[in-house]
């Protein structure tokens, strides 16, 4: 829970330098660290329980690491929490850069702050390797120190991915534009808890600040640099997405589930599909027999064909209706009346799922019928 490797599908091992948060939107209300901090209050782990923590013993943890690995930092935090210290974000930064053989994973919901903090550290590292072109001699001007220095104020580094928690559109609109203005090698979007519909596909290209979304031609040198394609950028890389598990989790509508797979082609956008959750699709109707003719076979086998439908149908529907409560839109499911085998189940309106609580590990991860496992290049 600190420092291990993982069952979270997406990375190979966190790394928790800081535990402890609080809770800013409704992504957080069901935070699955908070309850594993208040189970362990008072440990190693969590001697402040969910108070926002620095465990200085954890910070140079990465160096001791041989194999390269994906890194999720601060599973159990936030690192752009407003009670953790400038000082340590940029230590946590320097380790970061200092072990380039992993791959960190950033994920905030602090969008602001770590805009201005990384913002600020690619203007400090642009401002270092400036300084070298007034050197007084060549061999000063051209020396392996100023090189690394241009070459690292070139671009954001390549092994560190930031991202920001996106559990509906809201969330989206205010902390993906944020995202976009945050200098990242990868940026990425984590829609877990899936708790309304998203549309991000209108954020994935941005006019190429070079050429202004005119398009360039090959002699465009920092066009062609900057992935510019059609007098576009790419900014969004990677989209992960999931459902709630818990027993208070609320149910993802399949449908935004596949909205956010299908933009992600559309854009071609490596998707990744974590889980279902604690809801999951069922079948709405599973019929035991034809209509048409009827039951066939005994009243024993009727039962036994009656139970199996049971365990399989769905219990419930989401209907994709919302209303607006404290500025959130919150859905709701409506429980079935009528048995999946009953004859009085004759459809569903459109826009609307039937589901059932299978609980996580039955749910499962499959999306129609696939994984969906994809990592950015």
């Amino acid at each position: 829970m600190t420092t291990q490797h993982t069952t979270i599908e997406w990375t190979d091992r966190t790394w928790n330098p800081i535990t402890g948060c609080t809770k800013v939107s409704p992504g957080c209300d069901n935070c699955y660290a908070e309850t594993i901090a208040h189970r362990f209050a008072g440990s190693k782990a969590f001697p402040n329980g969910f108070d926002v923590t620095l465990h200085e013993d954890r910070v140079n943890q990465p160096y001791r690491w041989k194999k390269p690995a994906r890194v999720f930092v601060n599973s159990m935090s936030d690192l752009f929490h407003q009670d953790v210290p400038d000082l340590v974000i940029t230590h946590v930064f320097d380790v970061m850069e200092a072990n380039p053989q992993h791959t960190f994973q950033v994920l905030t919901k602090r969008h602001a702050r770590m805009r201005s903090f990384v913002q600020q550290r690619e203007e400090q590292r642009r401002e270092y390797a400036a300084k070298f072109d007034d050197c007084p001699t060549e061999a000063m001007r051209n020396s392996p120190a100023a090189k690394a220095a241009r070459e690292r104020a070139a671009k954001p580094p390549a092994n560190i991915w930031l991202g920001v928690s996106v559990e509906n559109q809201k969330w989206a609109d205010i902390r993906i534009p944020a995202l976009l203005e945050t200098p990242a090698a990868v940026r990425f979007l984590s829609c877990e808890p899936l708790l309304g519909p998203v549309w991000f596909s209108d954020y994935v290209w941005q006019p190429c600040r070079c050429c202004d979304g005119e398009g360039h031609d090959e002699a465009c040198v920092p066009c062609a640099d900057g992935g510019c394609e059609d007098g576009h950028v790419r900014q969004l890389h990677w989209v992960i997405a999931g459902g709630e598990s818990g027993p208070k989790s609320r149910a993802m509508h399949p449908d935004w589930a596949t909205s956010l797979r299908d933009q992600c082609a559309q854009d071609h956008v490596p998707f990744f599909f974590k889980q279902w959750g604690e809801w999951g699709p069922a079948p709405f109707i599973v019929r035991v027999c034809d209509p048409e003719t009827g039951w066939k076979g005994t009243d024993e086998e009727l039962a036994a064909a009656k139970a199996d439908s049971e365990a399989r149908g769905a219990t419930h529907v989401h209907t994709g209706h919302s209303r607006e409560e404290n500025g959130e839109r919150a859905y709701w499911l409506h429980e079935i009346g009528h048995k999946p085998w009953s004859l009085e189940r004759v459809g569903l309106p459109d826009g609307m799922a039937a589901i059932r609580r299978w609980g996580k590990k039955r749910a499962g991860r499959e999306l129609d019928g696939r994984i969906h496992h994809a990592f950015p290049a």
